[in-house]
């Protein structure tokens, strides 16, 4: 069976059932229907606001949007008859309101309409993705206050470099997260412009009152190149980009994880419920998700990729390559919140061993830039304490032994300025707590950090809720109109 097309008038010859199979995009662009349905009921609007479209049509047309609103949410329209969702609305619209459905593409293209589309889209989903973000960071909070005083080793090259509080390590990550959500809250404002109007490239030959669509459909701006509007997917580009950083932190953070629930360091138990078994090995308890999250961030990256090289070799204006746009958006969506959704569980439920870690401790000379610091409080250059130090732990390694287990006889022959006091000045909670700088590790910063952070989070929580009267309701749309 052919595909209804709103296209006829000048293409004559049936299509081939390969051609019509190889451009409909009904199976994707389905996901707008909602935003296609809204664009459009707002669209009928400011139409009828010029007289184009009837007092009387104007209930009929809404009436009818809403009626293929509710078929399409039940499932009773069936997608496959249709070349794509703009097709399918206006086509549907004509069986219930008759001829005057044929107006609603007064003025305004497949062209401008798609970018309403997505733009919708990704404003709505900029705030979902946000959420998601949010319902992480107060995880990583909760984290944080539970194992406030446990001291944990960083590592540079994965070699052990020096102690820091476990919440200052959870905590790099909140920043991370919050880097993220700002992309996104940037990328909410710069996409929220109003593409009608442009048609297919050159603008309408119809006066429609621009504000007035704008108000009605809550954006804070009017597009104002229609080439620039039809020919250009920055703001998707922007979106996936933020997508990709997301599932970049994501996937280190998934790394960190995996090593340090291996049983060569045991420093952190992941649940169960979130692992499996090896098919042919009994012992086997593998953090099969984890692992599947940083797949998934492969795939995100890739759609950076897709999306750049789909635009990068494009004539001006609207070609029909960016069909593809979808395809390349609703994967990066997908694969980015739910791996949000499930690391966030399976942060919650993964515990700090205390004890393993604070084993792990002992090795590693973690007190030696202390030691060395220590040398230059007491008037020696950092480079020579820097020295002193490295032939100090080169001879502990060869004796196996330890800072601590040196007599300060010892110490002495390699420089005067060790005294009795060095040795409290490599305790462990010493070495934390001597990181005096704001973005240093020490209790009492780490704990200003946390009070910090919730309150970004409280903030976040309120610019979302702002953001959300921002995006357009059909309901609203209609029920004003009434």
């Amino acid at each position: 069976m052919e595909k209804n097309k709103i296209w006829k008038g000048r293409i004559n010859k049936k299509s081939d059932i390969l051609a019509d199979k190889f451009t409909a995009s009904i199976d994707i662009d389905k996901n707008l229907y909602m935003q296609d349905i809204t664009g459009s009921a707002a669209y009928a609007v400011g139409l009828n606001n010029i007289g184009i479209i009837s007092d009387s049509e104007i209930k009929g047309i809404l009436s009818g949007l809403k009626e293929i609103k509710d078929k399409i949410s039940s499932g009773k329209i069936d997608f496959e008859d249709y070349e794509d969702i703009h097709s399918l609305v206006e086509i549907e619209l004509s069986k219930i309101a008759g001829e005057s459905a044929g107006k609603i593409h007064t003025g305004r293209s497949r062209n401008d309409q798609i970018v309403l589309d997505e733009i919708l889209f990704i404003k709505e989903v900029i705030i979902k993705t946000s959420e998601n973000i949010s319902d992480l960071q107060k995880i990583l909070l909760e984290k944080s206050e539970a194992y406030i005083d446990t001291v944990f080793p960083a590592y540079t090259h994965m070699q052990k470099a020096q102690p820091v509080l476990v919440p200052h390590y959870l905590l790099s990550y909140f920043e991370k997260f919050q880097r993220c959500i700002k992309k996104l809250f940037e990328n909410f404002e710069s996409c929220d412009f109003l593409p009608l109007g442009a048609a297919a490239c050159a603008g309408s030959g119809y006066a429609i009152n621009s504000k007035l669509l704008k108000d009605i459909l809550k954006f804070k701006k009017i597009g104002s190149n229609s080439m620039d509007i039809t020919g250009s997917r920055d703001f998707i580009i922007d979106y996936i980009y933020s997508l990709s950083m997301i599932m970049l932190n994501l996937s280190r953070f998934c790394e960190d994880l995996i090593i340090y629930n291996s049983q060569e360091f045991s420093y952190v138990d992941i649940d169960e419920s979130f692992c499996t078994g090896s098919s042919i090995m009994p012992q086997k308890k593998n953090p099969d998700i984890l692992e599947l999250i940083k797949g998934k961030s492969a795939v995100v990256t890739g759609n950076l990729v897709q999306i750049l090289t789909l635009m990068k070799g494009l004539s001006s204006t609207y070609n029909r390559d960016m069909q593809e746009d979808k395809k390349i958006l609703f994967s990066a969506h997908k694969e980015t919140n739910d791996s949000l959704e499930i690391f966030t569980k399976v942060i919650k439920s993964t515990t700090f061993d205390r004890s393993a870690i604070k084993k792990s401790m002992e090795s590693g000379f973690l007190e030696a830039t202390d030691a060395a610091d220590y040398l230059v409080r007491k008037g020696e250059n950092f480079r020579s304490a820097h020295n002193i130090v490295g032939k100090i732990i080169k001879y502990c390694l060869e004796n196996s032994l330890k800072l601590k287990d040196l007599p300060l006889e010892k110490l002495k022959n390699y420089s005067d300025y060790f005294g009795s006091d060095f040795y409290s000045s490599i305790y462990l909670k010493s070495c934390i707590n001597s990181k005096v700088t704001e973005c240093g590790t020490s209790t009492n910063q780490v704990k200003i950090k946390i009070k910090e952070a919730k309150i970004n989070i409280n903030k976040i929580e309120k610019d979302l809720i702002i953001l959300s009267k921002r995006i357009p309701k059909f309901e609203e749309i209609i029920s004003n109109k009434d």
